[in-house]
């Protein structure tokens, strides 16, 4: 990536910071999409780490102050809550949980 200003990077980070995909962005910059992934996954994929722990942030912080819509969706999500009450006859398993550190 020698070849690539410190600008263009900083402006495809924030595009995928903001959600853009990499469709959008290779329109946005005139690119193709398959020579874009290859010289820019390193910036991309951080990017979209941290736009999807932003994003997880704000929706704790709506459920605790009481957003209920929120609160059942991060159940569901995370917990693998469901509107049905469990049965001791119920044929299928817990659901498998993504295990989270920290």
């Amino acid at each position: 990536m020698d070849d690539i200003s410190a600008e263009r990077t900083e402006q495809i980070r924030n595009l995928a910071l903001q959600g853009a995909t990499d469709r959008d962005i290779c329109e946005f910059l005139g690119m193709d999409e398959m020579e874009f992934v290859e010289k820019f996954c390193e910036i991309l994929i951080p990017a979209r780490a941290q736009r999807r722990i932003s994003l997880r942030k704000k929706q704790t912080a709506a459920a605790i102050e009481g957003n209920a819509s929120i609160l059942m969706l991060l159940g569901k999500h995370e917990l693998g809550q469901t509107s049905t009450s469990a049965r001791a006859d119920n044929p299928w398993p817990e659901p498998q949980l993504d295990p989270k550190v920290g």
